[in-house]
């Protein structure tokens, strides 16, 4: 037996006696007191009895309102410890969530990530005589790019910089589109993946990202996001996510060209 049901079964008992006494009370003189002509002044002789019953009648009352508030207070301490533990299923239940959340971001993304190193590495580049596999297709494909803004340099004088290098690169494009394409949207799609996430630290993925990409690749980005291809949707994310960071300026063909970056796209 629970101490809260021995408590109340020790209160209840004695109220349950009283009860019990003015029932036989009642009987009793019912019982002694028929047929005497003098009952209703022998009655009377019990006023101040009825006044102690019609008191104990209210004490029971008060019992009563003690007894349910009792119980009211009981049920509000469940309810506080019912609310409790529902909070805290809540906050374990958030916190699985997020861990499951995160598990699926990345079980993604390194796919992606896998995917673009298998294209990097399937990519084959025929020049004349000369075949190039891999990441040194990217290499020879740099140079390429430097010869066709060279070329745009030099019919296009009066051009600005962000001229010649969208003609160059235009010209240059459609030249290797089957190599390019593929390669850029791919790593496209990978940083846009991890912006439009949820997970707290974009910047740690956006860095593994980064951190996949040789110089040379660095280069070709730069000069992609500024033409026709990527300038409104590439671009913003590799100054957001600092893509840059590791390039080496100095493989630019010009100097002047690092400006048309924002300076957060080198930080």
């Amino acid at each position: 037996m629970s101490k809260q049901n021995h408590t109340e079964q020790t209160m209840t008992w004695p109220f349950c006696l009283v009860i019990v006494f003015v029932i036989v009370a009642w009987a009793g003189s019912g019982w002694l007191l028929y047929g005497r002509e003098d009952r209703g002044t022998f009655g009377d002789m019990f006023g101040a009895a009825n006044a102690l019953f019609s008191g104990l009648a209210f004490a029971g009352i008060i019992y009563a309102v003690l007894l349910q508030r009792k119980e009211l207070q009981l049920q509000r301490q469940e309810l506080v410890a019912t609310r409790k533990e529902l909070e805290g299923q809540k906050l374990q239940l958030e916190i699985q969530n997020k861990t499951l959340t995160k598990q699926n971001f990345e079980d993604t993304f390194f796919q992606l990530l896998r995917l673009h190193n298998e294209i990097l590495n399937a990519m084959d580049l025929q020049d004349g005589s000369e075949k190039y596999q891999g990441r040194d297709c990217i290499t020879r494909l740099y140079d390429l790019f430097k010869n066709s803004y060279g070329d745009h340099n030099y019919r296009y004088p009066d051009r600005t910089h962000l001229e010649k290098i969208r003609g160059a690169y235009n010209d240059f494009f459609r030249k290797h589109q089957s190599d390019l394409g593929h390669y850029f949207r791919t790593l496209y799609n990978i940083v846009k993946f991890v912006s439009r996430s949820d997970v707290p630290d974009k910047r740690f993925y956006t860095n593994l990202v980064r951190a996949q990409l040789s110089n040379y690749e660095l280069v070709l980005l730069f000069y992609n996001c500024l033409s026709d291809l990527g300038r409104d949707k590439f671009k913003p994310l590799v100054e957001e996510f600092a893509l840059l960071k590791n390039m080496p300026k100095d493989l630019l063909r010009q100097p002047d060209h690092a400006p048309l970056f924002n300076e957060s796209a080198y930080l």
